[in-house]
Formats: structure tokens, sequence, C-alpha cells
């Protein structure tokens, strides 16, 4: 393991993949594990940011990635 690895708890990442439609693309998959591994770094900034800010960046990204998904499922 490299130092500062960003570690995910299983559970936070199937909760989150649980969010997806039935059928997905692999690239779906990989991009969602991406996002929450993108938050869980930006939690860990958290020391250094306001939580606010950080809330507000992750929320932003989050509809981003939703409305990414759902515009190519329809």
């Amino acid at each position: 393991m490299e130092t500062g690895e960003i570690l995910l708890d299983k559970s936070q990442v199937l909760a989150s993949l649980n969010e997806l439609p039935d059928r997905v693309s692999s690239e779906d998959l990989i991009e969602r594990i991406l996002f929450i591994k993108l938050i869980e770094s930006r939690l860990q900034e958290t020391k250094l940011v306001p939580h606010s800010q950080v809330m507000q960046e992750l929320k932003e990204l989050k509809e981003q990635k939703l409305a990414a998904i759902n515009q190519k499922h329809d």
C-alpha cells in the first residue's frame, strides 16, 4: 500500500452502488468508485478546508454525475 492511499469502506461503496440503475456500464461503475474516492479524499482535507465548502462541492459533483448517468440511460 502506498503512503497516503485513500481506503474506502466497503459498506459505503455498496450503498452508493445501490443508487445506480440495475444495469450500468463498467465505465459508470468505475466512475462511481472514483467519485467515492474523491469524497473520502475531500473529507480528509476538511482539516484545512471549511466543512461547508467541502459539502457544497460534493453536492454539486454528485448532482453532475447523477445527471450524466441518467442522461446516458434515457
